[in-house]
């Protein structure tokens, strides 16, 4: 018999999410920029499971086309799989319909798709505690002051978890308990199949507990083992649309806690925005009113802000991102100074040194070292080089109504004020072109270039 894979995990995400009040599935919701699954998803993503199985029910058609949507744009490399919830009848049921999917592994994770506030690191702990000791299930806890309307954990001998009782039976004393489950459990995929077989409805509801599987492993006797949360925040679940606002807030609380301990300056935390994955070197200053998300990663010494959007950019040291701007998918290079007021769209590439001002957009091109584009100005699909100054209101007219073409600009280029360069054209290296100039052919190096009307003065009439 072949050996089994080793880890598949399992993303609850079926649930209805009533007390949203919304036409949109709750794991659809977005913290920050993401869908709550997807975060799920991509922290999961962090242990390297050979597989991930998301099991949709309430509009499972519409969570499964959305997820594989920002699935296709951000791979997380791992095989993802939905199975469809028939009966939302409890967590236990969830499991039990993506049998098919999880019994060739030889571990498997169960995680909600409506909780993603945990850390990759603490995961990663529960996992390594899961390894190292081989139970037949590993709950992640955590301690709460007012644990609601939690499930319970009761301990037994030496430490192990007798059962997790939910709120609804639990006898006075068990209420009294602050040790509750998060819903996150590391199982042995044998002991967690022989359980599922033995789960029953249970309540008004007549739903199927995932819990009771640990009372089946305990029955037939394995072990059931618990790793607590140091953080507390890590286990919360967001069912409505206050605990998504908290949720955000919190977040974002930890993301800029962590750059400052690691010696980022941030003006004012409860008016700055950084995304979880976002890289920040030390001695850099961000100022409030910024939002910094995606994959972006800025270096050491460089001043944001204040006010601004960045996303999935790459800023290296000593760069300034000055007032209101908005940058995406872009790189700038040692030194470089970008705004205010400046758009750089995705594949703009600025030089080292180089600088692009107010009301200035740059879109797919490369500006080069020491190059300036100080105000009022379009570069599209533009291979600029070094030293060059482009005087304010030129544009690159790159794109002709059904193709997109280049304009190539050599080094140490002098454009005047208010020309238009349509593309394909080539600037060659020294050259000058006039204010005013709409240039639609190449212009040798050294040369001067002017493509305008000669100004014409005639008497008025009637004066």
């Amino acid at each position: 018999m072949p050996e089994k894979k080793d880890l598949c995990a399992l993303i609850l995400a079926a649930g209805m999410g009533t007390r949203m009040k919304s036409a949109l599935p709750k794991v659809l919701h977005e913290l920050g920029d993401l869908p709550l699954a997807a975060r799920v998803i991509k922290k999961v993503a962090a242990l390297g499971p050979a597989r991930i199985v998301v099991v949709v029910g309430h509009k499972g058609a519409m969570v499964k086309e959305r997820l594989a949507a920002w699935l296709a744009k951000s791979p997380v490399g791992a095989e993802v799989r939905f199975v469809t919830q028939k009966s939302l009848t409890g967590s236990g049921r969830a499991v039990q319909e993506a049998v098919p999917e999880i019994k060739g592994f030889a571990h498997t994770l169960i995680i909600c798709g409506d909780a993603p506030l945990f850390r990759p690191a603490t995961l990663k702990k529960l996992s390594a505690f899961y390894r190292r000791n081989r139970p037949g299930c590993v709950v992640m806890t955590a301690e709460l002051r007012n644990p609601g309307s939690y499930g319970r954990i009761i301990r037994g001998h030496g430490g192990s978890v007798k059962a997790i009782v939910e709120a609804s039976d639990a006898s006075p004393a068990e209420l009294a308990v602050k040790e509750v489950n998060s819903g996150t459990y590391f199982f042995h995929t044998p002991a967690l199949l022989k359980a599922l077989k033995t789960l029953r409805p249970k309540g008004p509801k007549r739903e199927y507990y995932l819990t009771d599987t640990l009372e089946a492993i305990l029955a037939a006797g394995g072990r059931v083992l618990a790793v607590k949360a140091a953080d507390e925040t890590e286990i919360a679940g967001i069912n409505s649309r206050r605990d998504l606002a908290g949720a955000y807030k919190m977040l974002n609380k930890r993301v800029i806690e962590e750059l400052m301990d690691k010696g980022v300056t941030v003006k004012d935390p409860g008016a700055t925005y950084i995304e979880e994955g976002v890289k920040i070197g030390p001695d850099t200053v961000i100022y409030p009113g910024v939002h910094i998300k995606g994959a972006t990663v800025i270096g050491s010494g460089c001043r944001i802000g204040p006010s601004g959007v960045i996303e999935d950019c790459r800023i290296d040291d000593g760069c300034e991102v000055k007032f209101s701007c908005y940058l995406n998918g872009s790189r700038l290079r040692k030194d470089s100074v970008v705004g205010p007021f400046a758009h750089l769209r995705p594949g703009a590439d600025i030089g080292p040194s180089a600088k692009v001002g107010n009301f200035s957009e740059v879109k797919k091109s490369r500006v080069g070292r020491g190059s300036k584009v100080p105000h009022l100005s379009y570069v599209g699909d533009t291979t600029m080089g070094e030293k060059v100054n482009v005087g304010a209101g030129t544009i690159t007219c790159n794109y002709d109504g059904k193709n997109k073409h280049r304009t190539v600009i050599g080094d140490g280029v002098f454009i005047g004020s208010n020309t238009n360069l349509v593309a394909p054209v080539k600037l060659g290296k020294g050259s000058l072109i006039a204010a005013g100039s709409t240039i639609t052919e190449n212009v040798p190096a050294g040369a001067l270039a002017l493509a305008r009307s000669r100004q014409v003065l005639k008497k008025r009439k009637g004066i």
